[in-house]
């Protein structure tokens, strides 16, 4: 295949992960919004909500890894209690831009 007909990064189907993650030290909306803040820059993150002590996020695994999610969590100055993930849904994939 030539390079020019090569697929375009973001036409390259994805499998997302679905993750919730407890985190000791949310105490407050203030420390949500500041986490949250944190995160949302991140490469890789699709979508994501903090709503007590819980992150709910979706992310691309090949931008970012777990272990890469608790460092970022660690340096906004927080604990990752426990982590649940399991691959998205090709329903929730299909409503993020560039799935095909």
């Amino acid at each position: 295949m030539a390079p020019s007909d090569a697929p375009a990064p973001d036409s390259i189907p994805h499998e997302y992960i679905d993750a919730e993650i407890a985190v000791a030290g949310l105490d407050s909306p203030a420390d949500e919004q500041a986490l949250d803040a944190a995160l949302r820059g991140l490469e890789g993150i699709q979508s994501l909500s903090i709503s007590g002590g819980k992150i709910s996020v979706e992310y691309d695994p090949v931008e970012i890894t777990k272990a890469q999610l608790g460092e970022a969590i660690a340096h906004a100055g927080y604990r990752v209690e426990e982590v649940e993930s399991a691959p998205a849904s090709a329903i929730s994939d299909a409503f993020h831009p560039g799935n095909k």
